[in-house]
């Protein structure tokens, strides 16, 4: 599940293990409501790792996005009145090549500083399907894959990538979850991102379990605007689980072999936070894999 949203989930009652992610969407569980929380290669076991170590950091360590100059002026733990920094300036970046394993991927994530004061990363790091390139059929057919369980395991591997990677950063009642997913050719990567897009068509509500209490979600999703030249997917998740509501508000890009995405989360009475843009996460993504893939 995502593991920034799983940290949040348990700050407010909810439960850091079991089923409903969006980006984590595992992240609830709920891991997976958000879905972006992944796994590392093998399971939501790490994902539960992850999201542990999240709230653990969420609580002790300090930011050091004050003093960052990509950072958004510090604002009050979850906020929902903060002011929406606008997206960074977008020239058009070229389609994502090169193949990176997980763990090549983890330097592409965004560091702590880059978000706002409070918010911390994982003290245990990204979480990423490893050091070795994946290969075969996907798990997750996301054609005919149930609503639950694509909240269950978006954000984890399974869905036919060459490598993943995902990362948080989480303050209380408020997370940022980022994640790629690389596979091994640009229409694959596409196709993705698509279908994800027309998977929301079919779960305008839907009811998914985590840890014995039956929630319900919902998803929509519409084309986005461009990021860096390359088409985006808007994806809304909300749900309530355990008295406590959930909403993730993710971006997805499709650039060449790589899907970018990026996601505000807000649990409880917390909108999702929007002191640094998603658009904003994504293209930086995009700039960074792009210097690591020549590296590389």
């Amino acid at each position: 599940m995502n593991s920034a949203v799983s940290s949040v989930v348990r700050r407010h009652g909810g439960s850091r293990r079991g089923a409903v992610s969006l980006t984590a969407l595992a992240l609830l569980g709920i891991a997976s409501i958000a879905g972006i929380a992944g796994c590392s290669g093998t399971g939501s076991s790490a994902s539960s790792a992850a999201t542990s170590a999240a709230a653990s950091a969420a609580a002790t360590s300090p930011s050091a996005a004050a003093t960052s100059p990509s950072a958004a002026p510090a604002t009050s733990a979850g906020a929902a009145s903060a002011s929406a920094a606008p997206a960074v300036s977008m020239t058009s970046l070229p389609a994502a090549a090169g193949q990176l394993t997980g763990t090549q991927l983890e330097s592409v994530l965004l560091p702590e500083s880059d978000f706002p004061a409070g918010f911390a990363t994982p003290s245990t790091g990204p979480v990423s399907s490893g050091g070795s390139l994946t290969s075969g059929p996907a798990t997750y057919n996301l054609a005919t894959i149930s609503c639950a369980t694509f909240v269950q395991h978006f954000g984890t591997t399974g869905f036919g990538e060459t490598a993943m990677v995902s990362g948080s950063a989480a303050d209380v009642g408020q997370a940022y979850d980022q994640f790629i997913y690389q596979f091994a050719t640009a229409p694959q990567a596409a196709a993705f991102a698509s279908g994800v897009q027309a998977l929301a068509s079919r779960c305008g509500s839907f009811t998914a379990t985590a840890n014995g209490q039956s929630g319900t979600f919902s998803l929509q999703a519409a084309a986005g605007n461009p990021v860096g030249g390359h088409p985006s997917v808007e994806l809304r998740q909300d749900g309530k689980l355990g008295g406590s509501k959930l909403v993730l508000d993710t971006l997805l890009s499709a650039s060449g072999v790589d899907v970018f995405a990026a996601t505000a989360v807000g649990v409880g009475n917390n909108a999702a936070p929007v002191q640094v843009a998603k658009e904003t996460i994504v293209y930086e993504l995009m700039r960074r894999q792009a210097a690591a893939a020549v590296l590389g």
